[in-house]
């Protein structure tokens, strides 16, 4: 079901960009994966209508996202909270320029580079709060981030749930806590949640936007993209629960931002609604490559990978300070997402949204040249 796709001749940025270079490409997050069969018909059926005018939202598709986040997050939203949005990055940029006042904007580290630099492209100032590991977990720290949120100048959160690139869920608790912060503090939330339908194991996800306090003072960025693998087609949605704030949002982005594409907004309905079946096979299928890249890296020397409840994404941490991992992936023949862009030039990310085949040979090439060429002794 999930067996390697050609991607050439589809002018795919993630396999171009190092075309000739004999890599294999395990950065950019999208997979290499066929999304579900239902949108691909969809996409097909409409594509032969030959007039591809402006197209508005439509009452099923808002439906679509009523029904999964009920379904799914046991969340009961009204469907006049959704905002339809042409991608996640616009969105969180758009909260920055709208919420942030010029001032400073709070951002976990590490994380990926369009949220790190959002807030200077608005005119802000991005400040860090270091995620670390702690107690078997990726943790926040709880003093700095009320340090942080008191400042006067601080009017904003950006927070990725589930994190990318370390594929940590905030918990429940977690999630009550900052609410209560925001509320002592008065500080908006816009939480990226772009891999929330890609949790792996047997845990809860929480949506910004139905934690207690948080439903006034947030926007929860959420897409069919990254889970049906349909990112090409720029479409998101924003649930912003407080009529003030959506009229303030929608109102900021008239003219600037436009809306979805049509082809996008028809693939999130039809993934919402008829593509359950394959969302579980895929689940299944992520963590099966995650487990073996847990089984290869944490056998070698000088690294860690601790698997995490979601996405498709590894974080793979070198333990000797200095020992910058990316030009070793590289050697080795893989091309992964450098951990400079994240914060964290020691560390890389890898993309295991791929057929089993592909990954197995990955960790191969990696896990011989490592053992040959020793590099943690040097």
């Amino acid at each position: 079901m999930f067996g390697p796709v050609d991607r050439a001749g589809t002018n795919a940025y993630k396999w171009e960009r190092d075309k000739g270079k004999n890599l294999i490409p395990l950065w950019v997050a999208d997979m290499d994966l066929a999304c579900p069969v239902p949108i691909v018909d969809a996409l097909t059926a409409r594509a032969r209508h030959p007039v591809y005018g402006y197209t508005h939202p439509w009452p099923s598709l808002n439906q679509s996202v009523v029904d999964w986040c009920q379904q799914e997050y046991r969340w009961s939203i009204e469907a006049n909270w959704i905002v339809w949005m042409p991608g996640v990055v616009p969105s969180f940029n758009l909260a920055c320029d709208l919420l942030a006042k010029g001032g400073r904007v709070l951002v976990q580290t590490p994380n990926y580079p369009p949220m790190l630099q959002a807030a200077e492209r608005q005119g802000g100032q991005t400040v860090s709060l270091p995620v670390r590991w702690h107690d078997q977990g990726w943790q926040l720290d709880w003093h700095q981030l009320e340090h942080e949120m008191a400042h006067p100048d601080c009017h904003l959160v950006l927070l990725c749930n589930p994190m990318n690139p370390n594929g940590a869920v905030l918990r429940a608790e977690d999630l009550s806590k900052i609410s209560a912060l925001c509320q002592q503090y008065d500080v908006l939330v816009c939480s990226d949640e772009i891999h929330c339908d890609l949790i792996l194991d047997p845990i809860q996800h929480y949506p910004a936007g139905a934690v207690a306090g948080l439903e006034e003072r947030s926007v929860t960025l959420m897409a069919a993209s990254k889970t049906f693998n349909v990112a090409g087609l720029g479409c998101s949605f924003a649930i912003i629960p407080s009529p003030s704030l959506r009229i303030a949002w929608q109102q900021r982005m008239t003219d600037l931002l436009p809306y979805p594409n049509f082809m996008g907004m028809i693939a999130a309905e039809v993934a919402f609604s008829s593509c359950k079946d394959w969302h579980g096979h895929l689940l299944s299928h992520l963590r099966g490559n995650r487990d073996l890249i847990d089984s290869t890296i944490n056998s070698l020397d000088g690294l860690i990978y601790r698997p995490q409840p979601a996405t498709f994404l590894a974080w793979i941490e070198s333990t000797r300070p200095g020992l910058s991992l990316d030009s070793h992936f590289i050697k080795a023949g893989l091309m992964p997402s450098e951990g400079k862009f994240f914060g964290q030039a020691d560390n890389s990310r890898l993309n295991f949204g791929t057929d089993r085949a592909t990954i197995q040979l990955a960790m191969q090439l990696f896990a011989d040249y490592w053992r040959q060429n020793r590099p943690w002794e040097f």
